[in-house]
């Protein structure tokens, strides 16, 4: 006998238009908390700087080597 979780009856309808409702219900949800970013300071603040500058650099190198050419 075929188990009717994985191979349910094609003929049967499978209605979902309610779970994530009654999940949600479940679970205590209703309205979310609000978020806030988190302030970004000392050695990521740096590192991102860091990278900022090395996009940069990197534009300047890809921009030399189009106006450049190959030769």
């Amino acid at each position: 006998m075929q188990n009717k979780d994985y191979y349910p009856d094609p003929k049967e309808t499978l209605d979902v238009s309610d779970d994530f409702a009654s999940f949600l219900q479940a679970e205590g949800g209703g309205e979310l908390a609000p978020l806030s970013r988190a302030p970004v300071q000392g050695a990521v603040k740096t590192a991102f700087w860091g990278l900022r500058l090395y996009i940069v650099a990197m534009l300047i190198l890809v921009a030399i080597g189009f106006t450049r050419g190959m030769h």
